[in-house]
């Protein structure tokens, strides 16, 4: 029996009616479920702003290989752990940000966004997150979006440390993986972790920050509704955190199709060809049918159905495969809660092949840029391969015509690295010419105490570097760069460095990441024991960063090339063909510098189940002189050497290797290394000297 509307007079029936029929549309309208949409479906809904790369709206046919990715963070997916191991700037960000306007707009939770330090995080937010909230209506504040606007008068908004939903209590905590402080006291039902090879393994002794997220994420995992999207470039293979996320549930790689003859397959970077000396041809050799590729065709060859996982049901897909068998093994590819994708540079929408072909020419032999360019360019973990060198082989390269004093045909900068001990300095002087060829000039302990500025073994290095060095043809010229240890007397080494501007205090650091030599931050080393400490950013104190694990591994693929380069030519009776950095020692070597220079070798070390490969010294080897050039190699990157031109060679070698005008002014007064326009070039004359003026007892 229905509502008896008529008792109340027929006008007033009609507007109950009307209203009764308002009341049941809205409460089916709240009682039906938010549209069953995916990840990639909700990203036509986002737009770039109109100084983006690419403006407008957000198209998947631009790169449809990141189709699968986002599905598989769609709430109705059941995936819940995603780890994406990429080349850089390959979209994985992109992704993972249509990710969060997916979850502010149809399943608002509480989301955990995670860079390696908090202040990355900011920045992303700042240049990639609120530029496209500002763009895309659904998400804008002013347009009505799920995204509360920043600074509201009554502080109820979202801040730059949390991002608030405007529905459902939902909100974006952006954190850093360098403090412990943004991990904690949090349950999460989403996280990304982005860049998570940058990430520390050990956070201020309380386990690593994987863990802390895993302890985030765990009420909303119990249930089965959470989501969790780990990216990355890789960085060393058996240590790498993306890496091992990748592997750890179902790997999967991407198939191309073939535009000639239909065929799946998954391009490797030995596909890739060119005519020799020009790496700006590069094409692709389908290994189908052998026909040659040209980039253009790239975006034709992608499908948003490319992924295939490694194994499937215990048996491995074959690299190629017609289209009848590929999609027989999509449809038996398993519905995993953690799945893994590797992205390579060879299939990115937004890199060439001539780009990785011409990066991958410029990184031959120096193993420093070949492992950059195989994380950020190729996409792949790079793999450090040979032992510690032999510091008895070294000996081959000993050149019996010039030793110390004596300035050998050949180099043209020269660089001076210091390590500081507390009984003195050691202190190694080399000369490079191009593709990183490096003369061992000198090198020797000053004895002398080394805690106060301007006294002791600092007094002997300042008159030594003054000297400067004598070129053959008689002109004298100052040491171009100097790179001094400031980690053990810091204000000391500041003092010295203070003195000139060819004077650079630098820090070393243990990091597969970092740069050769990165900006100036404030550091003082703390003493922990004899010669162990920690660096705190509590002083003014100014030194550069030296990332010197790529650096040992670069010097000592140098040697090991030199080495084998000496070798077979002697084997075979000819000239030796020098490598790129190869290394000339003279004929008065200290004889503990080989073992010195080659004083570390490579560990594992387990840290929270992950395994951390490091450099350490070698029982009862001390590793001063290994400093030294890595000091050095730091000094050859401030001067830039490796952007000179064969002309920008050329003009300085004939200024430097010129006859000596006797009226050359004052040393300090020449400049210091500069690019000059090339003149004809003049043969370098015989080897001279350029101590010539140090007496015997200068360091007796």
């Amino acid at each position: 029996m229905g509502f008896a509307y008529s008792r109340f007079g027929p006008a007033a029936a009609e507007t109950l009616r009307r209203n009764a029929k308002r009341l049941n549309r809205a409460m089916a309208k709240g009682l039906k479920p938010p549209p069953r949409l995916k990840v990639s479906e909700w990203a036509r809904f986002r737009h770039f702003p109109d100084d983006a790369p690419i403006p407008g709206q957000w198209s998947n046919e631009t790169a449809p290989e990141l189709v699968e990715i986002m599905d598989a963070m769609s709430a109705h997916d059941p995936c819940e752990e995603g780890a994406l191991m990429k080349c850089a700037q390959s979209g994985g960000s992109a992704s993972a940000e249509n990710m969060l306007g997916y979850i502010s707009d149809l399943h608002p939770g509480p989301v955990l966004f995670v860079q390696a330090t908090f202040q990355a995080a900011l920045d992303w937010a700042a240049e990639k997150f609120w530029p496209m909230v500002e763009a895309t209506p659904r998400l804008s504040p002013e347009r009505g979006g799920t995204i509360r606007a920043q600074g509201l008068a009554n502080g109820d908004g979202s801040t730059t440390k949390k991002i608030l939903f405007n529905r459902s209590g939902g909100y974006i905590l952006l954190a850093g993986a360098n403090s412990s402080a943004g991990l904690r006291q949090r349950t999460v039902r989403y996280a990304i972790e982005d860049d998570l090879d940058e990430w520390p393994l050990d956070l201020e002794g309380q386990g690593s920050p994987e863990g802390m997220v895993d302890a985030r994420l765990r009420v909303w995992k119990s249930r089965g509704l959470s989501k969790r999207l780990k990216i990355s470039t890789p960085r060393i293979k058996g240590s790498s955190q993306i890496g091992s996320a990748y592997r750890a549930g179902d790997p999967r790689r991407y198939y191309f199709k073939c535009p000639e003859c239909d065929s799946r397959f998954v391009p490797e970077w030995g596909d890739i060809q060119w005519p020799d000396g020009q790496p700006e041809r590069a094409h692709l050799i389908a290994p189908c049918c052998g026909v040659p590729i040209e980039h253009w065709r790239k975006p034709g060859m992608k499908l948003s159905d490319g992924w295939l996982s490694l194994t499937i049901d215990g048996e491995a897909p074959a690299r190629v495969l017609d289209e009848a068998t590929f999609q027989a093994w999509r449809q038996r590819m398993p519905q995993s809660i953690k799945r893994g994708w590797h992205l390579p540079g060879i299939i990115s929408s937004f890199l060439s092949w001539a780009e990785m072909a011409i990066g991958f020419v410029a990184a031959q032999g120096d193993i420093n840029k070949l492992k950059t360019w195989t994380n950020l360019v190729k996409g792949e973990e790079f793999e450090l391969k040979g032992d510690t060198p032999d510091y008895e082989a070294l000996k081959a390269l000993r050149e019996q015509d010039w030793g110390v004093g004596q300035m050998p045909a050949g180099p043209i900068a020269t660089t001076l690295g210091v390590d500081v001990q507390g009984d003195g300095l050691y202190l190694e002087l080399v000369g490079h010419a191009p593709r990183q060829e490096s003369w061992q000039l000198d090198a020797r302990f000053l004895p002398g105490a080394t805690d106060v500025a301007g006294e002791g073994a600092w007094k002997d290095l300042d008159a030594y570097s003054k000297r400067g060095v004598t070129f053959p043809g008689g002109r004298t010229f100052p040491i171009d760069q100097e790179c001094v240890d400031a980690g053990y007397h810091t204000a000391a080494a500041e003092a010295y460095c203070a003195k000139r501007p060819n004077r650079l205090a630098t820090f070393g650091r243990a990091g597969w990441g970092l740069p050769v030599l990165g900006r100036g931050v404030a550091l003082r080393y703390e003493m922990q024991g004899k010669r162990t400490g920690a660096a705190s950013k509590n002083s003014d104190d100014k030194a550069h960063i030296v990332g010197v694990n790529g650096v040992k591994a670069s010097w000592y693929g140098f040697l090991r090339a030199s080495v084998k380069a000496v070798q077979a030519a002697v084997e075979q009776g000819g000239d030796v063909v020098r490598p790129v950095g190869y290394v000339h020692l003279g004929r008065d070597v200290p004889e503990d510098w080989y073992e010195q220079a080659t004083a570390e070798t490579i560990i594992i070390k387990m840290v929270n189940k992950v395994p951390d490969r490091r450099w350490v010294p070698m029982p009862g080897r001390q590793n001063h002189y290994l400093d030294c050039r890595v000091y050095n190699i730091a000094a050859a990157h401030k001067l830039m050497l490796d952007t000179l031109s064969e002309a920008d060679w050329a003009a300085l070698m004939a200024e430097r290797y010129a006859p000596k005008d006797e009226r050359q002014p004052d040393l300090l007064a020449l400049p210091l290394l500069a690019a000059r326009p090339a003149p004809a070039k003049t043969p370098p004359p015989a080897p001279g000297r350029y101590l010539d003026d140090v007496r015997d007892d200068y360091l007796s």
